[in-house]
């Protein structure tokens, strides 16, 4: 599924695809434009510490900002 976009006064509506490793679920979250990966996580309840963000199928800083795209949050397993 591709994320959607839309500008909804000064914010843009995102859709996000969350994969577990277990299930994958799509949320759709509204930001302020302007926002970074860092503030979708923190809306989302994501542990930044604890996934990789994919925009249209590359990794990316968290400190970018949000644009549409194919968005994807990546849970890591690590074990050890």
């Amino acid at each position: 599924m591709r994320s959607k976009a839309q500008a909804v006064r000064n914010n843009i509506l995102i859709s996000v695809r969350i994969s577990t490793g277990l299930e994958e679920v799509e949320r759709c979250v509204n930001l302020p434009q302007g926002a970074t990966y860092y503030q979708l996580l923190d809306i989302l309840g994501i542990n930044p510490e604890t996934v990789v963000i994919k925009k249209d199928g590359s990794p990316v800083p968290r400190n970018d900002v949000v644009l549409p795209g194919d968005i994807e949050i990546i849970q890591v397993v690590s074990a050890g």
